[in-house]
């Protein structure tokens, strides 16, 4: 989940689609906090939830899409985030879609490729 939101933020800042507050001269440690804390904590619950918990996959897509635009929404209403280069908060949702997509993907992939070792 790191790699994922390191690479995706990073080419995002580096294109100008976003710029992340407060501001550094070394672009990596400006979305620090956001790639080995926030993002990987959000892909561990959302994990967790669907394949431990086993609540139903819809409610917990639509709870986490939700809650990540929602909290997206807030740091761009508090300046945390900026936009630009016609990024907007839609290209946002479907980037969040599409990584929990990929995240519950690979790791059924994962749990799927570990079964045959466990018997």
């Amino acid at each position: 989940m790191s790699l994922v939101s390191i690479t995706c933020n990073q080419i995002g800042m580096a294109l100008g689609f976003w710029t992340l507050y407060p501001q550094t001269d070394l672009l990596i440690i400006n979305s620090v906090n956001i790639d080995f804390g926030y993002n990987p904590a959000a892909g561990l619950i959302f994990t967790y939830m669907i394949y431990f918990k086993k609540w139903r996959r819809w409610m917990v897509y639509s709870g986490f899409i939700l809650l990540l635009n929602g909290l997206e929404i807030v740091a761009l209403l508090l300046n945390k985030v900026v936009y630009d280069n016609g990024w907007n908060i839609f290209f946002t949702f479907l980037a969040y879609v599409i990584g929990l997509f990929v995240l519950d993907f690979y790791y059924y992939c994962l749990k799927k490729s570990i079964r045959p070792l466990a018997n």
